[in-house]
């Protein structure tokens, strides 16, 4: 009963657990497909293979996954329990099944791992959901090796498709029960490269690169800093 009182109070977390059984599905669409692309792209050709991953937010496993093909043991963790059914629920071939673990926790600002735990760590278009991003980013250095990579996605504060598709929430909001783009009513933060560079430096985190995706516009467009609707970053924890 706590833990359905405290998904009441967060009004984000049960929007997840309303969406979760179309993610996969949401996540096969071209969009998605490209923004996964372009974030997984700054990763490279770099060797991760025995490493120890953390997914932070991981909705459905989707990303776990994908990690785990690449040689990576991997925990994903989201306070949504819907998401984290359907990631246990999906299970994985016999090749990646001791590679992924699943774990429903309250929050990302807060995590049960201890120090020095994971050689990376990926945070997905979870930043703008919650209270404190700050508390997120020096939980993510905290149990980061040092050396260890982050790699996130986060809102972009200076793509016009984003600020058009706040209008139309905004618009759409006054006249229905459920308005254009609903997760703007809980994606809140948004930033910029330069913005995040420093706040990552705050936390000893140091930004190795970054790009821009998240439109359904071509990929030529996508990339510019006033289209794409997200910023990929990789950072390292250099301490």
């Amino acid at each position: 009963m706590a833990t359905m009182g405290r998904t009441r109070e967060r009004p984000e977390i049960r929007f997840h657990d309303e969406i979760s059984s179309g993610w996969e599905t949401l996540h096969q669409s071209r969009t998605f497909r490209a923004r996964t692309a372009a974030m997984f792209g700054l990763l490279g050709n770099a060797d991760l293979n025995g490493q120890r991953w953390l997914d932070a937010g991981c909705g459905t496993g989707t990303l776990s996954r994908l990690l785990a093909g690449r040689g990576c043991d991997v925990t994903g963790v989201d306070a949504s329990s819907e998401m984290i059914a359907a990631a246990r629920g999906r299970g994985a071939d016999g090749t990646l099944a001791g590679r992924l673990k699943f774990q429903q926790i309250p929050t990302i600002a807060s995590l049960p791992f201890p120090d020095r735990s994971f050689d990376g760590a990926l945070c997905a278009s979870v930043l703008e959901y919650v209270p404190d991003v700050a508390q997120c980013l020096a939980e993510m250095h905290r149990v980061l090796m040092p050396g260890g990579l982050l790699l996130l996605s986060i809102p972009n504060r200076g793509s016009l498709l984003r600020r058009s598709y706040k209008l139309a929430h905004a618009a759409s909001s006054r006249v229905s029960a459920r308005p254009l783009f609903r997760y703007l009513a809980f994606s809140k933060f948004d930033t910029s490269p330069a913005a995040m560079q420093g706040l990552l430096r705050q936390h000893g985190l140091t930004m190795l690169g970054s790009s821009f995706a998240g439109s359904p516009l071509p990929p030529a467009l996508d990339r510019q800093p006033a289209v794409g609707t997200l910023i990929n970053i990789l950072a390292r924890r250099d301490d």
